[in-house]
C-alpha cells in the first residue's frame, strides 16, 4: 500500500514540475514599425565592413538586406523587417526637400574630377579610398588611442563568433553615438567612408570637451566650436556635399531643435565648411609635428575666442522662428552665431 502511495505522490510531484515549466511564458518584445530605432555606430561599422570583406556574402545578399538581418537577430526588441527601406525612403525625401540637394549618387570617377578642379586641400577625401587602409590610417593620422579603437572594430570584422549587443555594449569606444540614418552613408559608399564620419564626429567632442568642458551645448561657444570644428573635418574626410547633407540635413533632423539651435547651426555650419574653410585648414610651419586635425581645432578655438568673430543673439529656446530666422540671415558669414554667454 505504502509503495502505490509513494508512486502517486511521485507522479503529482512531476506534473507538479512539469506544469510549472509550462506555465512559464518566455517574452518577446515585439519592435514598434512605427519607429526607425537607433544602433551602436559600432555595430553598424562591423556589419557593413564583414559583408565587404565577404566575397561570397555579397554574391548571396546586398549589403542592405545583410545589415537589417543581422539588426533583427542581434536587436529584435527594436529592429524590424523593411527598416532600410523606410530609412531610404525617408532618406531620398530628406535630399529631395534640402535646398541644396547634394549628388549623392554622382558616379565616382566624374565626382574625382570635379574635385581635382578644386584645391589641394579639397582633393583628399577622393582619393582616400583608393589607398590602403594603412596609408588611409595614416593620412588621418590616428592617435594611439584611435588606432586601438579601430583594431577593436577590425578584430570583430575578422571573427567567426556571432555578434551579440553585449559585444558591443562593451567595447567601451568613446563618442561614438547611436545612429540611424547615417546608415545610409554605409550602404552608399562603404564602411571606410562611414568610418571618417564616425571619427571626424568623435574628435570634434572631444576637442570641445577639451576646450569647453560640459559648455557645448545650448548655445555657448563651445557648441558654435563644435559644429565648425566638425564641418571643417568632414569637408577635409567625405568632401563638401555630404558634409552638408551630415550636418545640414541628417543631423538636424535626428534631433529637431528648438529655432534658436537650428538656425545657429546652419550658420555655423557654413563657416566651418566654406567662408573659413581655407583659414582653419592652414598649417602653421613651426607646429609641423603636430597632428593636422589638432592644428585646425586650434585654429577654430582661436577663431572664437577672439570676440570680434562672434555674433551675439538674445535667443531662447522659446524664441520663435519668425524671430530667430530672418536675426540668423542678418549675421555675416564669417561670423560665427551663440545665444548663450
Amino acid at each position: 500500500m505504502r509503495k502505490y502511495v509513494w508512486i502517486a505522490l511521485c507522479l503529482v510531484l512531476v506534473g507538479c514540475r512539469t506544469q510549472q515549466v509550462v506555465e512559464q511564458p518566455i517574452a518577446v518584445q515585439q519592435p514598434d514599425t512605427t519607429l526607425l530605432p537607433t544602433f551602436p555606430a559600432e555595430a553598424l561599422y562591423v556589419l557593413g565592413a564583414k559583408w565587404e570583406a565577404d566575397s561570397l556574402l555579397q554574391q548571396e545578399q546586398s549589403i542592405a538586406d545583410y545589415i537589417e538581418q543581422e539588426l533583427i537577430r542581434i536587436y529584435p526588441e527594436k529592429a524590424y523587417k523593411g527598416y532600410i527601406n523606410k530609412l531610404c525612403s525617408i532618406t531620398d525625401r530628406l535630399l529631395v526637400s534640402s535646398v541644396h540637394p547634394p549628388t549623392l549618387f554622382v558616379p565616382k570617377q566624374q565626382e574625382i574630377l570635379f574635385i581635382h578642379n578644386q584645391s589641394p586641400k579639397g582633393t583628399l577625401y577622393a582619393i582616400l579610398d583608393s589607398l590602403s587602409v594603412e596609408d588611409e590610417l595614416q593620412i588621418l593620422e590616428v592617435t594611439p588611442k584611435e588606432k586601438e579603437d579601430w583594431q577593436k572594430l577590425q578584430a570583430l570584422t575578422q571573427s567567426d563568433q556571432p555578434l551579440t549587443s553585449k559585444t558591443f555594449d562593451t567595447l567601451n569606444i568613446s563618442h561614438f553615438e547611436e545612429e540611424n540614418i547615417l546608415l545610409t552613408l554605409l550602404l552608399w559608399r562603404g564602411p571606410r567612408l562611414f568610418y571618417r564620419v564616425l571619427q571626424s564626429k568623435a574628435r570634434a567632442e572631444k576637442l570641445a570637451q577639451y576646450y569647453y568642458g560640459e559648455a557645448t551645448n545650448n548655445g555657448r561657444p563651445g557648441d558654435a566650436f563644435k559644429h565648425i570644428y566638425v564641418n571643417v573635418l568632414l569637408r577635409t574626410y567625405v568632401g563638401e556635399w555630404l558634409s552638408y547633407a551630415i550636418m545640414d540635413i541628417f543631423w538636424e533632423w535626428k534631433a529637431p531643435n528648438a529655432p534658436c539651435d537650428h538656425y545657429m547651426d546652419l550658420h555655423n555650419n557654413i563657416i566651418g565648411r566654406q567662408t573659413r574653410y581655407d583659414e582653419f585648414t592652414t598649417i602653421d610651419t613651426q607646429c609641423s609635428d603636430m597632428r593636422h586635425w589638432l592644428q585646425w581645432g586650434e585654429n577654430v578655438q582661436q577663431f572664437i575666442q577672439d570676440s570680434v568673430n562672434g555674433d551675439y543673439q538674445g535667443w531662447d529656446k522659446e524664441t520663435p522662428t519668425f524671430i530667430v530666422e530672418p536675426a540668423a540671415k542678418q549675421v555675416s558669414d564669417t561670423q560665427y552665431i551663440y545665444w548663450d554667454k
